[in-house]
């Protein structure tokens, strides 16, 4: 059977201010009325039901993304007592379908995407689960780049080795890191390059053998946690164990080092909403590249991104400013400052402002 494993447990630290400790940005509704992560489910009923769709979050978390899924089979809200990055969400997940499920697919997704074609994205999700079923592929999708991007890493794509009905398949020759603007650039033009997604499909059973061969630690930890998943002892298996757990991605854990790496590219205006400024995509933009959420008058401003829905703004005679405001404070930084808005909750906490984390 094919599943969805839904990542909840990111704290969205550079969505301060709306985004905090106890709402992280996979809680809030950026684009439309829906949450993220309800947005990212409901994405996905047409392939996967809800009955065989899992969300795995911070314990500080949990009670809220089951507020936002009620539709959750019981045990499918899987609690991590602290966050340890996407390795070991991933294979806490995959260990649990296995016990449940020997022959288990699972589609794993962040909860804090966009995705504004989402048939064509569901019709991709059908196409590389049908691959991950035949064999021990370990499927990503990249993202057609439609300009140079520094701020995502890339997949370098190798020969084709299949299609899927219209679609191909290509393996992956390796995973390059953010670029600068001249590699960026060459990246594009090459057209061997996609946008690294973040999103994966894997046979639980092979994603748990990559593990084992690539961060045996991390294999140990679960092995020891296995007996206990999905029975009433599991909260506290996890608990004693995840201590010893390192914090590492699957990327830099698995991805980085597997062979078996298989890409199916997709142009589904997908978007990471990595910061503030990644919503000048997401929002419509005025004449002048603006983006609002909330009233704004602007007099000669150009590329500012305002978040105010609680009072209305003003600007003038400034430009590719992001403006955040929320009930107890107020953030404006440039535009191309935004990757380091998570750098204020350390000085926040250095201050004593834990309350506003």
């Amino acid at each position: 059977m094919v599943y969805a494993v839904i990542m909840a447990g990111g704290s969205g630290t550079r969505f301060w201010p709306a985004s905090r400790r106890r709402k992280p940005k996979q809680l809030l509704a950026v684009s439309g009325a829906r949450t993220m992560i309800r947005a990212t489910v409901e994405r996905i009923l047409p392939v996967i039901p809800f009955s065989r769709i899992m969300a795995v979050t911070a314990a500080a978390h949990a009670d809220k993304v089951r507020g936002q899924l009620p539709e959750l089979s019981p045990g499918m809200v899987l609690v991590e007592p602290q966050g340890r990055n996407t390795a070991p969400c991933v294979a806490l997940a995959a260990y649990k379908l296995v016990g449940k499920d020997p022959d288990a697919v699972m589609a794993v997704l962040p909860a804090d995407h966009l995705i504004k074609k989402e048939k064509e994205f569901y019709d991709a999700l059908e196409s590389a689960l049908e691959v991950a079923a035949t064999g021990e592929h370990l499927l990503t999708f990249g993202v057609v780049p439609n300009r140079p991007e520094t701020g995502y890493g890339y997949i370098a794509l190798g020969e084709q080795v299949l299609e899927i009905g219209s679609r191909p398949v290509y393996r992956v020759l390796g995973f390059r890191e953010k670029p600068d603007p001249a590699t960026a650039q060459r990246y594009v033009e090459s057209g061997q390059y996609l946008w690294n997604s973040g999103m994966f499909v894997w046979k639980a059973t092979a994603i748990i053998e990559a593990i084992r061969t690539c961060v045996p630690r991390l294999s140990d930890a679960m092995e020891r946690i296995a007996g206990a998943l999905n029975t009433p002892d599991e909260a506290e298996a996890i608990k004693a164990t995840y201590d010893e757990v390192d914090p590492i991605s699957i990327d830099y854990a698995v991805m980085e080092h597997a062979r078996n790496i298989l890409c199916i590219p997709i142009d589904v205006e997908w978007n990471d909403v990595g910061s503030w400024a990644s919503l000048v995509d997401v929002w419509e933009r005025d004449e002048c590249g603006n983006v609002a959420d909330g009233e704004a008058v602007l007099i000669d401003c150009s590329g500012c991104v305002i978040s105010t829905p609680q009072k209305m703004t003003a600007l003038i005679g400034v430009d590719d400013l992001i403006v955040v405001d929320t009930p107890d404070a107020l953030m404006i930084c440039r535009k191309d400052k935004a990757q380091e808005v998570r750098k204020l909750q350390e000085m926040l906490k250095t201050r004593g402002y834990d309350h506003l984390l």
